[in-house]
């Protein structure tokens, strides 16, 4: 079991270091293969699908195979433990994975952490090996859960995140084709811009012993985005108070329930 001793001497002194904004996903930490090795992944990844979407209103064919592996931390605390088990944790096909802190106006939570996949027999896999090893490494009553592809796309289609044994309900409309050709002829991989970015394009196993300045900001903003929302289980990690974001607009937070009755 990771205790919060082991989180402060693993990350007090390395938050003590200049971070340096990284641009787009730069918030967020990743770990495990380059989404652009990834057995056929179109070029553009994941701005190309959440472009198309958002000029469309149509969910990629690729999308239809990708499922994810949800952890929900509590704290910052166990988000930074998460981040730890992730570093070490072997899956089958080093499948990427990122922690992160939400920001959007239309997603619950606070914390979050996820392992992609890409076919739903590829995440129940993955999902048993993630599940044993948070129950093991940081807790039993920390919520792990296999999901489908991108909330932004269940907001409009809500049949997309219902599952059966043998994968998704909604399936793939053959007309939406005709917009992924012509968005694909039309656009350059150099022109998407804008769409948010569900895996860095260049997520790579880290070393972690030197976190390179824009994780460092990450990590630095989930300590913040922590004092701003109340969750002061971040004075345990970073040792000292830390501003809040400004105009940063959260549901307060809601400590977990204590183990002693």
């Amino acid at each position: 079991m990771i205790s919060d001793e082991d989180v402060r001497k693993s990350f007090q002194d390395k938050l003590g270091a200049p971070g340096a904004y990284g641009g787009p996903g730069s918030l967020q930490i990743f770990r495990g293969k380059s989404p652009h090795l990834w057995e056929g992944v179109p070029p553009g990844g994941c701005q190309r699908h959440h472009a198309i979407f958002s000029k469309f209103g149509i969910i990629p064919e690729y999308c239809f195979d990708c499922y994810k592996v949800f952890i929900a931390p509590r704290t910052v605390m166990e988000l930074f433990k998460l981040l730890m088990i992730f570093e070490k944790l072997t899956l089958p096909n080093d499948n990427t994975r990122k922690c992160m802190v939400e920001g959007r106006d239309d997603c619950s939570g606070a914390y979050k952490g996820f392992v992609y996949c890409q076919s739903m027999g590829e995440g129940k896999e993955v999902h048993k090996i993630v599940r044993r090893s948070i129950s093991d490494e940081l807790s039993p009553n920390v919520s792990v859960a296999l999901k489908r592809g991108c909330s932004e796309f269940s907001h409009t289609y809500p049949e997309y995140s219902h599952m059966t044994r043998g994968g998704g309900i909604l399936k793939y409309r053959k007309d939406w084709k005709a917009h992924e050709d012509f968005f694909d002829k039309q656009v350059s991989n150099a022109g998407i811009a804008g769409a948010p970015c569900a895996v860095a394009p260049d997520a790579t196993s880290a070393d972690t012993q030197t976190y390179p300045p824009w994780e460092i900001f990450a990590m630095q903003y989930w300590l913040r985005y922590a004092a701003t929302i109340g969750d002061i289980s971040y004075l345990k990690v970073a040792g000292r108070t830390m501003p809040p974001v400004p105009q940063l607009k959260r549901p307060p937070f809601k400590p977990p329930p204590s183990r002693h009755r």
